[in-house]
């Protein structure tokens, strides 16, 4: 391992940050990873980091070697410091959610927690909007007398856009002499929950070691399956199937979310649903998975079409989830189908559907076409008979098109 500068496109990108370093280390597991981050915590020398960023590998696995120090610390952790602060708002609401987080996991006293709802339910006569609320400075202050004596280490993952000084909501800033040390250390992270932005760690500033890794000798697919633990904590009973559906979504992504439009913000939950990825009972049971799976992901993400680098290293089921920019014959193993535009994005040209296209496609339950022609009184999916999700973008009936072309 060695010292390195941060990327000279990052740094083009932001000009404040050339001071920022960065540290590859080796984060091959969870375990690997907790070993060769907890030097860079113990260190209480002048000069180093008050604060360190870690951002995964590839963006992956950074929330569950988080939770795997607060869970289990290593033993030099607990020595050196006195308390571990564990707070996970990779959930972001607003400021004064994450200050209550911290009083929670500080077990301050009811007196504490009644300021916060005294606060919210004001708000709530005002009229403020929940994501605008911001700390109570009262509060701040039972949290600096609660842990202002102590030398604390807080795992914070930072679910908002934007890097936190907690100085504001009453933790003090470390202060490590040879003699005495008190304040509080963080290790955090934006990433968790899906959330691959890769422009969202050019935000973290010069005052943070950052701390990444770049590839598993396992493989893409055992990172995503961490993620896809990790994300499975706040769902109900589907267990491997969030790996399932987190694959989904990268798969077809990296086939080409530049040229199709998902939007996943919309219809994810549907896919999973309709694609028999996502399985319920009885009723709306599998509806009502799939929504609450859709809010623990970052889905916003990827309606900006942005492609995570590792995309196309993913091990997926062949032929299985397939975009197509030809009209040709869906293969019987596709059970999701999606055909792109041709040409130009504003104005490509409408394309004939061959009759024969779906014959074999007994399989298929997600469709979405676009910019396609074909009769809407005999389509040529019609033999799709487990088809139960069906997607037209800018569709013509091939009898008004001929009409049309006679006319002209």
């Amino acid at each position: 391992d060695r010292w390195v500068r941060f990327p000279e496109l990052l740094v083009s990108a932001r000009p404040s940050l050339k001071q920022l370093v960065i540290m590859r280390i080796d984060a091959d597991s969870i375990e690997i990873a907790v070993k060769n981050i907890v030097p860079y915590l113990e260190d209480t020398s002048n000069t180093a980091h008050k604060a360190i960023y870690f951002d995964g590998t590839g963006g992956l696995a950074a929330s569950a070697v988080l939770r795997a120090i607060a869970k289990d610390p290593p033993p030099s952790l607990l020595k050196k410091f006195d308390k571990i602060i564990h707070v996970d708002c990779s959930r972001w609401k607003s400021r004064r959610a994450l200050q209550r987080t911290i009083a929670q996991q500080l077990k301050l006293p009811q007196r504490v927690m009644d300021m916060f709802d005294r606060q919210d339910e004001e708000d709530d006569f005002q009229g403020a909007d929940e994501g605008s609320r911001a700390e109570i400075q009262d509060v701040g202050a039972e949290i600096h007398q609660a842990i202002g004596q102590h030398f604390c280490l807080l795992l914070f993952h930072n679910g908002s856009d934007k890097t936190v000084d907690f100085s504001d909501f009453g933790i003090p800033q470390p202060i490590m002499s040879r003699w005495y040390l008190f304040g509080t250390k963080l290790l955090w992270t934006f990433r968790g929950r899906l959330r691959l932005n890769q422009g969202v760690s050019k935000k973290v500033d010069d005052s943070h070691l950052f701390l990444y890794d770049t590839y598993s000798f396992q493989g893409w697919n055992f990172l995503l399956q961490i993620e896809a633990r990790e994300i499975a904590r706040y769902t109900d009973n589907l267990g491997e199937t969030v790996e399932e559906c987190c694959l989904y979504l990268l798969s077809l992504n990296s086939q080409g979310g530049n040229i199709m439009d998902y939007d996943w913000a919309t219809h994810a939950s549907n896919y999973w649903v309709c694609d028999g990825i996502i399985q319920g009972g009885h009723g709306d049971e599998a509806w009502e998975a799939a929504a609450a799976l859709h809010q623990r992901i970052c889905i916003e993400d990827y309606s900006s079409n942005a492609l995570p680098s590792f995309g196309d290293e993913l091990g997926t089921p062949p032929k299985r989830w397939i975009l197509s920019k030809e009209n040709s014959v869906v293969h019987p193993e596709s059970t999701s189908f999606f055909l792109a535009a041709l040409g130009s994005i504003s104005d490509p040209p409408l394309r004939s559907l061959p009759d024969d296209m779906f014959h074999q496609s007994d399989k298929l339950r997600v469709l979405k076409l676009c910019h396609c022609t074909f009769s809407f009184s005999a389509p040529p999916f019609c033999c799709c008979h487990n088809l139960r999700f069906l997607g037209l973008d800018h569709c013509k009936d091939q009898q008004v098109e001929e009409d049309e072309k006679q006319d002209k």
